[in-house]
């Protein structure tokens, strides 16, 4: 996201710790909240780097590729093999494991009485 604020908005997320600059942590989230359908925060948040670049406009496209792909096959007589064009799926991708604030307190915890042992 930093990245993104820098690429995007030419701003410093350090921005909002400093009082001159007019950046309100309700600003970033509105700003974040806007970035553009290609920037590595939305990527991430619709399951990694393989979604880079896949804007609606692409989506569409790849739709109109595989369409086009399957009406000439059939016009010639032949059986459809699939898509030409697979766009990323989040589907196939493996669960995130999520860990909380109790589990890391506790393995914390573990390291700590290990330490004194």
């Amino acid at each position: 996201m930093i990245s993104d604020f820098e690429a995007y908005y030419q701003r410093d997320l350090l921005d909002v710790y400093r009082q001159s600059s007019g950046l309100s942590p309700r600003r970033v989230l509105w700003l974040v909240e806007h970035l553009p359908p290609d920037s590595a925060f939305r990527a991430s948040m619709q399951g990694g780097n393989e979604f880079r670049g896949w804007t609606q406009q692409t989506y569409l496209l790849a739709a109109t590729v595989n369409l086009l792909n399957a009406a000439n096959r059939q016009r010639a007589g032949k059986k459809t093999k699939g898509p030409l064009v697979k766009p990323p799926s989040s589907a196939n991708r493996s669960k995130v494991r999520r860990v909380t604030v109790a589990e890391i307190a506790k393995r914390q915890q573990r390291q700590i009485e290990l330490a004194n042992n």
